[in-house]
């Protein structure tokens, strides 16, 4: 799997379809075949959608909060040469999204939930982190090159190896997932930080998540714990972990076991 993928990037390369560029937030160079033109026709498109779907909050002073927190947290980030757009949507569900490109969206059930503005702030902190680190659009780019591998191996009439590789690629695409959770998490405090919000809203937001979680079902049909690698996101006590080392270069010892409850 790992050959084909690297002869898929090489094929691209030699095509000119590969562009290389140093990421500011991940301090990585890194290799696309997405430019920022076309990302944010990407997001866009997808914003326009989700408008669609989703009504905005009819609350101004909701909205003119969430857009003066984004403002300020775009104003810092490590991608400033995007046009930020921030909205709040009327959906109950405690939830934030991103969209490539530079569009955040904050359900109002989720601000109904927080305390102060450094708590909005740490969860807008967090999506614009999703942005800046261009996690959809890796996550899209690696999917791709996971399909033509895919694809390769089919066409060598290699059954049992496709479904060995399928299970290889979700299960890697799951670790990406959680892995980008946790840096938009440490560049979301960084954000913080600069744009002159308490970090610490960050964490006792999370500390809310995680009071929330305990009342959701969170085991099998046998009272099996749902194992971690089958989940899109970290458990929330790892975010916590994750969050106090941004702060405080260390955590609790609690925090390292990597338990739901």
């Amino acid at each position: 799997m790992a050959r084909r993928s690297a002869l898929w990037l090489a094929t691209l390369l030699l095509a000119g379809c590969v562009r290389s560029q140093f990421n500011l937030a991940t301090r990585q160079e890194e290799y696309t075949i997405t430019s920022t033109e076309k990302e944010v026709e990407t997001g866009r498109k997808i914003a326009r959608r989700v408008e669609q779907e989703l009504a905005l909050a009819v609350d101004e002073p909701m909205q003119e909060r969430v857009r003066s927190i984004g403002e300020r947290i775009a104003a810092v980030c490590d991608r400033r040469e995007l046009v930020y757009h921030f909205a709040a949507v009327h959906d109950e569900p405690v939830n934030a999204f991103s969209l490539p490109g530079g569009w955040v969206f904050v359900n109002d059930g989720l601000i109904m939930k927080t305390a102060n503005d450094d708590e909005l702030a740490g969860v807008i902190a967090h999506e614009v982190a999703h942005i800046a680190a261009r996690h959809a659009v890796k996550r899209f780019e690696t999917g791709l090159g996971i399909q033509i591998a895919q694809l390769a191996t089919l066409a060598a009439g290699q059954g049992d190896a496709l479904r060995g590789a399928s299970i290889a690629a979700q299960a890697a695409q799951l670790a990406y997932a959680r892995q980008d959770e946790l840096e938009a998490d440490r560049l979301g405090v960084k954000y913080m930080k600069a744009a002159g919000f308490d970090p610490q809203g960050m964490l006792t937001f999370l500390e809310k998540l995680q009071a929330l979680d305990r009342y959701k079902t969170r085991y099998l049909p046998r009272g099996i714990v749902r194992p971690q690698y089958a989940l899109t996101h970290p458990f929330v006590p790892d975010r916590l972990r994750a969050v106090k080392e941004a702060l405080f270069g260390v955590a609790d010892y609690l925090d390292y076991l990597n338990t739901p409850d």
